[in-house]
């Protein structure tokens, strides 16, 4: 069963079936409880009043034709009395029970009065005892023994009995609507479950309908309005996708870089081997050149691939990533005052990253030795938090940059030489800070320019660290 929605249908209607029927028999038990104990109550004042209207006439108990209780007197009415002595003796019996016995209406309506009086035999004097017999013409009986003065045997058992059929005829009844009745919630309760999944359920079977017009090329990302709990899924399901196309954009723009990189070579290839003196150390070198070009495409594509497992890759100190550039520098750029701020607020262990750390080398490098190249003998790194972002700004004393030439310094295939500030297209080189910006916004950052306070320019880096 591969349907979520049949798996929590099932699941719910197993739930239902098994919590009704517990409620269902409680609710049966009960009633049936109260049933009986309603016989015992409405048996009371019978007993009480069958004892009010017994008379001791020289020493026998007597009792008037005309009885307060007319089912006593009538035939198979479902109420029958008894009197009994202490030796077992019957002293008197109600019209009802004994026009039952001559009708032989009740066969052993007697004896099981008086099997029940064998279980009475330990009752106590003014005590009620309640019992009930386990025939199929059972009978409720209340009994109780007193001691009558002035008879000759003075303890006297009175006896109420009332037939079990009505009685469990009602309760017979009730189990049959019980039944009815919960079947019938049961099975509305589960339209209801079914209709509330299927209500509950819906975001998935839009984000399901969703994917399939991605996979058909219908939409680029999933809708970002969803429930809170499918919120998450949705993004990284979005940020899934976006890292494949910026995967797959990669990958296309090294190859693109690739061919443009080769075309030059390869035109001295294809006119060295048709001149009739070739010169083999132009060829060799040109095709050492090739190599090197393919190697390094090669390893960019390797390296935005692996960036997919960054995020199970342990946090970098970025300060200490510096201090090793900043120290690597020093001894190329001797001349050069590099200095590092973390900021007054913060420890240098407060600032890391979840990103693959020749990554990181690979950005702060770019960065800092353009600095220093382009600079006048000083460079400053500093580290600060923006809305969620760490930016590592890094200034040089340099001629700086002509803001109007920001957005070209960071398209691809263009250099701008910064110590004459002129423009020019070289093919194969000037992705520098493109490469940088690209390789950022794989990871959710960018770059961003501007004039330095030293007087050169600042490089703002800026990475998600969330």
């Amino acid at each position: 069963m591969n349907s979520i929605q049949s798996r929590l249908g099932l699941s719910a209607a197993i739930i239902l079936v098994f919590f009704l029927s517990a409620t269902g028999v409680f609710l049966e038990r009960s009633y049936r409880a109260s049933v009986i104990a309603g016989v015992e109550d409405q048996l009371r004042p019978v007993i009480y009043a069958l004892m009010g209207a017994a008379q001791e006439r020289d020493g026998v108990l007597n009792y008037d034709d005309g009885l307060f209780q007319p089912r006593l007197q009538q035939p198979d009415s479902g109420l029958y009395a008894r009197v009994t002595g202490d030796a077992g003796g019957e002293l008197w019996r109600s019209p009802s029970l004994a026009l039952a016995d001559e009708n032989n209406t009740q066969q052993g309506l007697t004896g099981q009065m008086m099997a029940l009086d064998v279980q009475a035999q330990e009752l106590g004097v003014g005590r009620l005892l309640f019992q009930q017999s386990q025939n199929t013409t059972g009978l409720f009986c209340l009994r109780t023994r007193v001691d009558w003065e002035g008879l000759a045997d003075p303890e006297v058992t009175f006896t109420v009995c009332a037939e079990q059929a009505p009685y469990r005829q009602l309760i017979a009844e009730f189990r049959n609507g019980l039944f009815v009745g919960f079947a019938a919630l049961m099975l509305l309760l589960s339209l209801a479950v079914m209709l509330a999944l299927r209500w509950g359920l819906g975001p998935l079977r839009q984000i399901q309908q969703q994917l399939k017009e991605m996979q058909q090329g219908g939409r680029s990302k999933l809708d970002a309005v969803q429930p809170k709990e499918l919120t998450p899924l949705v993004a990284s399901l979005n940020r899934y996708v976006a890292h494949q196309a910026s995967l797959r954009e990669g990958h296309r723009r090294a190859l693109d870089d690739m061919a443009h990189s080769l075309k030059t070579p390869l035109s001295v290839l294809r006119v060295g081997v048709h001149d009739t003196d070739p010169d083999l150390p132009l060829l060799q070198e040109q095709v050492t050149r090739m190599q090197g070009m393919v190697d390094h495409q090669l390893a960019r594509i390797a390296r935005v691939t692996q960036i997919d497992g960054a995020a199970e890759q342990p946090w970098i100190a970025v300060y200490d990533v510096i201090a090793q550039l900043a120290r690597a520098l020093g001894v190329a750029y001797p001349e050069h005052r590099i200095e590092v701020e973390s900021g007054s607020k913060h420890r240098r262990t407060d600032w890391q990253l979840r990103m693959h750390e020749d990554d990181l080398l690979d950005v702060l490098g770019n960065v800092m030795e353009n600095a220093c190249k382009y600079g006048n003998g000083r460079l400053r790194v500093s580290l600060a938090g923006e809305q969620g972002k760490l930016v590592v700004a890094v200034e040089d004393n340099g001629p700086g940059i002509d803001p109007q030439y920001f957005p070209q310094l960071l398209s691809r295939g263009t250099r701008l030489d910064t110590q004459t500030q002129t423009q020019s297209q070289v093919q194969g080189q000037g992705i520098g800070l493109a490469m940088v910006s690209e390789l950022l916004a794989v990871y959710g950052g960018a770059v961003e320019l501007a004039p330095s306070a030293l007087g050169g320019a600042n490089i703002r880096l800026l990475f998600t660290t969330a």
